[in-house]
């Protein structure tokens, strides 16, 4: 019986080269596209990772408030009320972020650091040069590419970097933070100038502040801000003069040096460097007295970013001048 007229099969026709071509072109555009998205993403993510840390070292400065009746004190560049600084006051060289660190749960490292000794000392096991070298997460922001410890070189870690002690070794890598407090808005001012207190954490000499000091209100005066090691070679977590200036506006660091790993061995990154500065485009995320995290724009207005830093100027800005 005739099954009719015999068809070949089909035959599956393959790619040419030019079609595999356009797909994978098109592909790789899609990628571009869908790249920068996701970089975004992970900077936006990581950003409010940061402005969670920041939350965090506000509370706890306002539950050592609580406990003490002061904001933490620690040591005073001693200043007459002349032209020139004198030498530092007799201390262990502890920071206020030491200070606070039973109310970040850790109290396990606070309660073995000894307070009667200096911060270098290497008395006991652990010492408290053992214990400054362990990374603190609290105080690092994940944006910022230096990661938790200094890095090799001086211009990373200063030869006075334990100050007002003396011999400060630069053999081991010591923790480190992206987290300062405001120390006024010009380096150690003269007193006969510009009176205590000039910032939340004036470094000059003066009594402990508290809550009432900061009359302008706590959500127009600014306490912490960030700062990236990069560009600094005074950033130990332990490190009593690991603070920041208002001299200029957030980021000068990177309009100054350039990019990573541009400074070289001699440029220890004072005074450029001791400015507020971050791994985030357009500017750094900034603790405000009252608490409240803001991002401080990199193109703020000095004046009132410097206003912003003062507690006591008679200019309060009328909320903070952050995003």
């Amino acid at each position: 019986m005739s099954s009719g007229p015999h068809l070949p099969p089909k035959t599956r026709q393959a790619f040419t080269l030019v079609e595999l071509l356009v797909v994978i072109a098109i592909i790789g555009v899609l990628i571009a596209l869908l790249l920068p998205a996701v970089q975004q993403a992970r900077e936006a993510a990581r950003r409010m990772s940061c402005t969670n840390q920041l939350k965090q070292l506000g509370l706890a400065l306002h539950n050592y408030h609580d406990t003490f009746g002061t904001f933490p004190r620690q040591t005073a560049w001693h200043n007459a009320g002349g032209t020139g600084n004198s030498s530092a006051a007799p201390d262990n060289g502890l920071s206020w972020r030491a200070m606070i660190l039973p109310f970040i749960e850790q109290t396990a490292i606070h309660d073995q650091l000894n307070f009667g000794l200096p911060l270098n000392d290497t008395t006991g096991s652990p010492s408290n040069y053992d214990l400054i070298q362990l990374p603190i997460d609290a105080f690092i922001c994940p944006s910022d590419a230096t990661g938790n410890k200094t890095q090799s070189g001086d211009q990373y870690l200063w030869s006075n970097w334990c100050y007002p002690n003396t011999s400060c070794s630069q053999s081991n890598a010591l923790g480190t933070t992206h987290y300062k407090g405001l120390a006024g808005h010009g380096i150690d001012l003269p007193l006969s100038s510009d009176k205590f207190p000039i910032a939340m954490f004036d470094r000059r000499k003066g009594n402990a502040l508290r809550m009432r000091d900061l009359v302008d209100g706590t959500s127009n005066v600014l306490a912490v801000a960030e700062v990236t090691p990069e560009f600094y070679a005074w950033s130990s977590w332990a490190s009593w003069h690991t603070e920041v200036f208002a001299v200029n506006t957030p980021n000068h660091a990177w309009r100054f040096y350039g990019n990573v790993g541009s400074r070289s061995s001699t440029q220890h990154g004072w005074s450029d460097g001791a400015q507020a500065s971050s791994f985030h485009p357009g500017g750094v995320n900034a603790l405000v007295a009252d608490g409240s995290v803001h991002f401080v724009p990199e193109v703020v207005d000095l004046s009132a970013y410097r206003q912003s830093v003062h507690p006591q100027d008679g200019l309060p800005t009328g909320g903070f001048l952050g995003q």
